[in-house]
């Protein structure tokens, strides 16, 4: 044979070679899709039946509107629970149940070993988002799915997997994951923080009374020192806002648009700040814009402009001291997902229970700022001269 022919022998023998390669590739590809398909299948199907298993549960808080409800959402989570699964809630204020298999698999994955695990996070309308986690040294794969009743038969209607760019469990419990997002991407930031290990009754008990209502959003309760001796930065103005609907059940009828200013009665105003605070009316006035003629104070919702951050902390309650005054110490840690922080900022508050179930606000001293907090959430409203060169006469 001519080297020529030998040539084209061989050039056939190789690209037959790299076909069978190429093919082989392709079956392998084929296969682990039909497979990736078919553990996506029995996850959905998996899922329809936990759902099942809390059908009366949701039904019957459907039909009684109170889905949203602390106490049907620990239902639901422990519904969940008895199935043998992690379950929780999406704003972490009910300890997990069956929490000690989340912890096994993250102390797994902290060691680079495979593992594996599944967390269910209850929403207020009785459906939940799944997280399947997979670990392979020291790659975190999700895949999230979740799961809604629609015409009263549940239904998983959203699937989305991704590889965590980073995670971590903190030595406090909480499980930070996050999720890449693409320049440009104006959504939700792709940081979660979900809390793992319990906290204490009383401490969750204190959050629900004396915190849920105020948090950091829109307000320096938290994050500024002050007393009733001298209450320093404190703005009462967001606090108004903030505690109005706690007072009279209601939102505030106070419509928040750009330029807005009103005439508040002041039965109004003091009824809601006094309520919660042991301050002298005299000295209300003087740190509010009132006039006297018309004994009203002047109101300017916040605007865009003075809106502040969205995506800020949380409070969480860690630990509740009674002092020998009778009133009770709280320690408030803010729980900053997206900045990755379990402990961004940590205050002492004080709270008076009085004997009508009732409670007034007492003093507030912040007692630790993590280092990495180079930003704030909060921006103070503006003052008259601020909203007068941005509103001028629009104001009204």
């Amino acid at each position: 044979m001519r080297w020529k022919d030998r040539a084209v022998v061989c050039m056939m023998a190789a690209v037959m070679a790299l076909g069978a390669v190429g093919c082989s590739s392709m079956e392998k590809q084929m296969q682990e899709s039909d497979l990736s398909q078919k553990k996506k299948e029995g996850t959905q199907e998996e899922s329809l039946q936990i759902a099942e298993g809390f059908r009366d549960v949701y039904e019957e808080a459907q039909a009684e509107g109170n889905l949203k409800d602390r106490q049907v959402q620990e239902e639901l989570i422990r519904a969940i629970g008895e199935q043998g699964y992690a379950a929780v809630d999406t704003e972490n204020r009910i300890n997990m149940v069956n929490s000690e298999q989340m912890e096994t698999f993250l102390q797994e994955a902290g060691q680079g070993r495979e593992a594996e695990a599944s967390m269910f996070c209850v929403t207020d309308e009785g459906g939940f988002i799944r997280y399947d986690l997979e670990t392979r040294e020291s790659v975190m794969d999700v895949t999230v799915s979740s799961l809604r009743w629609q015409n009263g038969e549940p239904e998983v209607w959203y699937t989305h997997d991704f590889e965590a760019t980073d995670w971590e469990f903190t030595e406090k419990g909480y499980f930070f994951l996050e999720e890449a997002r693409p320049a440009g991407y104006d959504g939700a930031p792709g940081q979660k923080a979900f809390r793992i290990r319990p906290l204490d009754a009383d401490c969750r008990q204190a959050y629900e009374k004396y915190l849920s209502m105020i948090g950091y959003e829109r307000n320096n309760m938290l994050i500024t020192d002050w007393s009733e001796e001298n209450y320093g930065d404190l703005e009462f103005y967001d606090l108004f806002e903030r505690l109005y609907q706690a007072q009279y059940g209601s939102m505030n009828p106070y419509e928040a648009h750009e330029g807005a200013r009103y005439e508040v009665p002041q039965e109004l105003v003091e009824n809601v700040l006094c309520a919660r605070f042991r301050i002298d009316i005299q000295t209300l006035r003087q740190r509010m814009t009132y006039h006297a003629a018309g004994r009203t104070y002047e109101y300017r919702p916040r605007g865009l402009r003075d809106g502040g951050a969205p995506y800020g902390p949380v409070p969480e309650v860690t630990a509740c001291e009674w002092q020998k005054d009778g009133t009770l110490c709280l320690t408030v840690d803010a729980v900053w997902p997206r900045e990755w922080m379990d402990r961004a900022l940590q205050s002492r508050l004080v709270v008076r229970p009085l004997e009508n179930g009732s409670f007034q606000y007492v003093s507030n001293q912040v007692v630790y700022r993590d280092a990495r907090m180079t930003w704030s959430w909060y921006e103070p409203r503006f003052t008259e001269e601020e909203w007068e060169q941005y509103y001028g006469t629009e104001g009204k």
